[in-house]
């Protein structure tokens, strides 16, 4: 059976969460101004943070203009980072060399990129956002359950240890 499951689970418990993060940031800019999220509660604001200029990366970094169409949200990034852990499995993977070596190097970069998020929602916003330790948890998880089992052992695409 090997890690795959696990892999898959993770990533679409990742595109699951990246789906309710996209829907609470279309609804706080298009639903009116009495909306209010669910992950909005007394302990910590999402639409704080899906609000503030950190949950537009690539602008804030200079990377692209503000509001230019590759102007991606986190929860977008997040929905494509995810799916692509729920294609490791497919044999798209398969053809690429030492796939569990991508896999671990995509893993530890969502896991960089989480703490330097969590240092940013601690100590720059001051606030706390359930739907964003979800992310966390999952990038955590991917790469303690899933990339670095897998990296040590690859069950999923076995033939690429031997390459």
């Amino acid at each position: 059976m090997g890690y795959k499951y696990v892999i898959v689970v993770l990533g679409l418990a990742g595109m699951l969460v990246s789906a309710y993060a996209l829907d609470v940031e279309w609804k706080l800019k298009h639903g009116g101004p009495f909306y209010k999220p669910a992950c909005d509660s007394s302990w910590g604001s999402c639409s704080a943070v899906f609000s503030s200029e950190y949950a537009h990366i690539l602008s804030l970094w200079g990377i692209v203009p503000k509001g230019s169409p590759l102007d991606l949200s986190l929860a977008v990034c997040g929905l494509l980072n995810y799916a692509v852990y729920c294609m490791y499995p497919t044999r798209l993977f398969g053809l690429l060399p030492k796939p569990h070596v991508l896999l671990l190097f995509i893993s530890l970069a969502g896991v960089g990129f989480s703490c330097y998020l969590l240092y940013v929602l601690k100590f720059i916003l001051k606030d706390f956002c359930i739907v964003c330790a979800t992310f966390h948890a999952v990038n955590f998880s991917m790469l303690f359950f899933g990339a670095i089992p897998e990296y040590l052992n690859p069950t999923v695409h076995a033939k690429s240890k031997t390459e």
